[in-house]
C-alpha cells in the first residue's frame, strides 16, 4: 500500500500535490482511515516531492499542517456528536476495544496534552480527536493543542522528507520510534516537573501542604490559590518548550544520520560550496573575516564570560547560570560530536583560513545561535517596549545567520555543517530556557505559599 501512495503522489505536481497531501492528512483522522496507512509516509512523501521541484517546501507544509489540524477537528466533532455511540458501533467494533480504550484513558488523565501527544503516536494519531469528543474536552482546549500539534508535527515530518529525499523509506522506517520517544520524552519531562513541584510544596510551605491548605487551593482562595496560577503559567512554556526540543532533536538526529551517510541535506553541499568560491571578492573576504572572527567560539566565550560575571555581580543568580550553561554546553556538544562524526572539511584549496580538525557541525554556528540567543532572551525580558524587543531579535538572527554564511564563504565548511549547527544551538538553547522554566515552576508554589505565611 505504501508503494501504491508513493506512485500516486509522486506523480503529481503543483496544486494537485499539496491537495494530495492535505486530503490525506485530513482523512487520517476524520475518516480513520490512519489505522491502515500512517499519516507519515504522506507527509514524508509531500517533502520529497518539495525535494525533486515538484512542490514549494512552505506551501507543503500549509497544506499539511491545515489537512492535519482540520482533520482533528472533525474527528473531534464526530466524537463529540456521536458520543458512546460511536465506539458501540459498527466503526467502533472496527477500531477495536483496545485502541479506544488507550485514546480514552489518555485523554482522562492527560487532559490537553494528550491530544499533542496522539499526534504522534501512529496508532492514537486516528483515535484521539474522536475520544476527546466523546469525552466532552472543552473546544478551546481541544483546539489549542490540535493547532500546535497538528502544524508541528506536520512540518516536521514534511521537513524530513525534504532533507531525506530519496532515502525516505529508511527515514519512514526510523519516524516511528522517533515520533514515540518524542512523546515519551515530552510525557516524562511533564512528570518530573509535577513531581519537583509536589516535592518542593510539600517541603517547604509546611502548613500549606496540609489537607486544609489543599482544600483552599481548590477553592482557588489566598497566596496557595496565587502560587497554583502562577505555576500553571509557567508550566505552560515548559510544556512548549520541551516539545520544541524534542522536534529539533528530531531534526537535528535525522539530519546527522544524513551527512554520516552521505544523503539528504548533504546534497547541497557541493553547489553552495562552489556558489561561495564564485562569488568571492577582496572586499567580501575582509568582511567575512571580521564576522567570523566578531562570531567566533572565542568571542562567544568572553561575551558569556562577561555577561555572566555582570549577572553574578549584580546577584542575578539563576540569570548568570543559564548564561554560563548554555555557552560551556554548547562547546561541549561541540567537542563531542565533531569527533564521533569525524567528517572531513572542504578542500585546503579552498579554505582562505586553514582548519584542520573535524568539520561537523560548524562549531562557530552553534556557539553562536546557542550564545546569542540566550542574551536576546535575557535582553528582551527586560525591555518593554516591543519594537526594541523586535530590534534585538532581529539583529541577533541576522548576526548568526551572518557568522554561519562566513564559515561557508570562507570555504572551512560544508552547508549542511551550518544548517545542523544552527539548529543544535537551537536545541541546546530551547533546552536550558526549558530546564529554568520548568525549575521556576516547581519553586513557585513553594515560594508563594512561604510568603503568604509571612505576617
Amino acid at each position: 500500500m505504501w508503494t501504491s501512495l508513493n506512485n500516486v503522489l509522486t506523480g503529481l505536481s503543483g496544486g494537485w500535490a499539496y491537495a494530495a497531501v492535505a486530503l490525506f492528512a485530513f482523512l487520517e483522522s476524520a475518516a480513520f482511515i490512519g489505522l491502515v496507512i500512517p499519516g507519515e509516509t504522506a507527509m514524508l512523501l509531500g517533502g520529497v516531492l518539495a525535494a525533486t521541484g515538484h512542490a514549494n517546501l512552505p506551501a507543503m507544509a500549509i497544506a499539511g499542517s491545515a489537512g492535519a489540524v482540520l482533520g482533528d477537528l472533525a474527528g473531534y466533532g464526530i466524537g463529540r456528536a456521536a458520543g458512546p455511540a460511536l465506539r458501540r458501533g459498527r466503526l467502533g467494533r472496527w477500531v477495536g476495544p483496545q485502541r479506544w480504550h488507550s485514546a480514552e484513558d489518555l485523554v482522562e488523565r492527560r487532559g490537553g496534552p494528550a491530544v499533542f501527544i496522539g499526534r504522534w503516536i501512529g496508532l492514537l494519531r486516528a483515535v484521539v480527536p474522536a475520544a476527546a469528543g466523546a469525552v466532552r474536552m472543552p473546544p478551546g482546549r481541544f483546539m489549542t493543542w490540535n493547532a500546535v500539534g497538528g502544524v508541528l508535527w506536520a512540518s516536521t515530518v514534511i521537513g524530513l522528507g525534504y532533507a531525506a529525499g530519496s532515502s525516505w523509506p529508511a527515514a519512514q522506517r526510523q519516524l516511528g520510534t522517533a515520533t514515540v520517544a518524542v512523546a515519551l520524552g515530552g510525557v516524562l519531562i511533564v512528570a518530573v516537573v509535577f513531581t519537583a513541584r509536589r516535592w518542593r510544596t510539600s517541603r517547604r510551605a509546611g502548613p500549606a501542604a496540609s489537607p486544609e491548605a489543599a482544600i483552599t487551593v481548590g477553592a482557588g482562595a489566598g497566596p496557595a490559590s496565587r502560587a497554583g496560577a502562577a505555576t500553571l503559567r509557567v508550566g505552560r512554556p515548559a510544556m512548549a518548550g520541551a516539545l520544541l526540543a524534542a522536534a529539533l532533536g528530531v531534526i537535528v538526529g535525522e539530519l546527522s544520520d544524513n551527512v554520516v551517510d552521505g544523503s539528504g541535506v548533504t546534497g547541497v553541499d557541493g553547489p553552495v560550496l562552489r556558489w561561495m568560491l564564485g562569488h568571492r571578492s577582496p572586499a567580501t573576504t575582509h568582511l567575512m573575516m571580521v564576522v567570523t572572527n566578531v562570531g567566533g567560539t572565542v568571542a562567544m566565550a568572553i561575551a558569556a564570560l562577561l555577561v555572566t560575571g555582570l549577572l553574578a555581580w549584580l546577584r542575578r543568580w539563576p540569570e548568570a547560570m543559564l548564561v554560563a550553561t548554555v555557552a560551556v554546553g554548547s562547546a561541549v556538544l561541540v567537542n563531542v560530536i565533531k569527533p564521533l562524526i569525524g567528517r572531513a572539511r572542504p578542500p585546503q584549496v579552498d579554505q582562505l583560513v586553514l582548519q584542520t580538525n573535524q568539520s561537523f557541525p560548524s562549531g562557530h554556528a552553534v556557539g553562536a545561535a546557542a550564545v546569542l540567543g540566550v542574551l536576546t532572551v535575557l535582553a528582551n525580558r527586560r525591555l518593554r517596549h516591543t519594537l526594541h524587543k523586535a530590534l534585538i531579535a532581529v539583529a541577533a538572527a541576522v548576526t548568526v545567520t551572518a557568522v554561519g554564511l562566513s564559515r561557508l564563504y570562507l570555504g572551512v565548511h560544508w552547508a549542511s555543517d551550518v544548517i545542523v549547527g544552527w539548529l543544535l544551538g537551537g536545541l541546546w538553547l530551547t533546552i536550558c530556557l526549558t530546564a529554568t522554566t520548568a525549575w521556576a515552576a516547581a519553586s513557585g508554589p513553594a515560594r508563594h505559599a512561604a510568603q503568604g505565611q509571612r505576617p
